[in-house]
């Protein structure tokens, strides 16, 4: 009796753990939203820095692989894909093509930055990478892990879809396809058109 007992209650500790691992990987590919309505907020107020949809996306100033400084900030006015990732990442090496795509096919009506989170990658292996993957558009150096780490990422590839507004509209943890990363930035860009 003691010993079905004893199995009963590790089923039901090892279901209810399952249960949770789950309920938390169930979401994981989408960063999580914000609790507010936008059309809420008053010109007064200024929405906070969060790394969350529907949050202020956080600001950063980082060299570009060009020497020239991105701020991100100063790109507002224009939907901005931002996408961490390394060079000795499987994903991102993956997913690579698709942001070439994304930028011959949209990069008009948006900007794609590729940060590199340099702290745990090196310039010269992020330069080859972008070299030998054809990225036409800006790659960053994050050298200190600040940026990532205000961003919270883990894992990578990373990618937040940022309106014209600096709000971050959509976000993924992991690896995107054409088809997705497609679908997400024509949200981003018609959810940055001008309201009439």
């Amino acid at each position: 009796m003691k010993r079905w007992r004893a199995w009963i209650i590790l089923g039901t500790v090892t279901l209810l753990t399952g249960f949770v691992l789950f309920r938390q990987l169930e979401g994981s590919g989408t960063i999580s939203s914000a609790s507010y309505k936008s059309s809420a907020l008053t010109d007064d107020r200024q929405t906070p820095e969060k790394p969350q949809i529907g949050y202020t996306a956080p600001t950063f100033s980082l060299t570009g692989m060009d020497g020239k400084i991105y701020d991100l900030k100063k790109l507002r006015g224009k939907p901005v894909v931002l996408n961490f990732w390394a060079s000795w990442c499987g994903p991102c090496r993956d997913e690579a093509p698709s942001f070439v795509k994304l930028n011959k096919q949209f990069g008009d009506r948006l900007q794609i930055i590729a940060v590199n989170l340099t702290a745990t990658d090196s310039v010269q292996s992020a330069r080859e990478f972008a070299k030998n993957n054809g990225f036409t558009f800006p790659v960053v150096f994050d050298t200190d892990g600040k940026v990532g780490a205000s961003y919270e990422i883990r894992p990578i590839p990373a990618t937040y879809f940022v309106d014209r507004n600096g709000i971050i509209k959509d976000g993924v943890l992991g690896s995107l396809s054409w088809d997705d990363l497609e679908t997400r930035s024509l949200a981003l860009l018609r959810s940055s058109e001008p309201e009439r």
